[in-house]
């Protein structure tokens, strides 16, 4: 077989026109019917642009040979909506939520900690105890002015920054457990999803 005959085999085995294996190659759709007729021969590298369009090698398009035959890709199988594991973005939540779990479990532990630094040191600035002055033991949050019956107030201020400082600490604690358990969950349900 010659090459202006494997020229048109090969289009017409790839269902392509004259003009869109000329688009394909970069020339004219004149040019592509002249190699066809045997009246001009391709440039090398329009040669090797129909090779590549033709997906097949120079070697093929030049030899004198008839053309291998090529087995027919298969049929698509029709497409099937299934459910795919771990597929997209709702395979790395089951695969991976558990992960978020464990950076809530992170985040309150690093809360709890600075509640109860925050609660240790507010209990410090303001502790006073009774003993210092009267011989006792035990928390107190009055100042020596206020044992002794001067009123100034900062019982009260020492008790808001104590309640905060408790109310931080139990955000913590609350964020730590509850990641823990959906950490826990997420990791038995991905699990279970393999």
């Amino acid at each position: 077989m010659t090459l202006n005959e494997k020229i048109q085999y090969y289009r017409k085995e790839k269902k392509l026109s004259q003009e869109e294996l000329a688009a394909q190659v970069g020339v004219s759709r004149q040019a592509v019917s002249k190699w066809e007729l045997g009246d001009a021969t391709p440039e090398v590298d329009k040669l090797v642009a129909l090779a590549r369009a033709f997906e097949v090698t120079t070697d093929e398009l030049l030899s004198s040979g008839e053309p291998k035959r090529r087995t027919p890709p298969p049929e698509p199988e029709p497409r099937q909506y299934r459910r795919r594991s771990f597929g997209g973005i709702e395979g790395l939540i089951r695969r991976y939520g558990w992960l978020a779990g464990v950076y809530t479990a992170l985040s309150g532990a690093g809360i709890t900690l600075v509640g109860g630094l925050a609660r240790f040191a507010f209990g410090r600035m303001f502790q006073r105890t009774v003993g210092d002055y009267f011989g006792s033991v035990g928390w107190d949050l009055m100042l020596p002015e206020q044992a002794m019956g001067m009123s100034m107030g900062v019982s009260s201020m020492g008790e808001v920054f104590l309640t905060i400082a408790t109310v931080i600490l139990a955000v913590g604690v609350v964020l730590m457990v509850g990641g823990i358990i959906l950490a826990v969950v997420l990791y038995r349900k991905g699990r279970k999803g393999d």
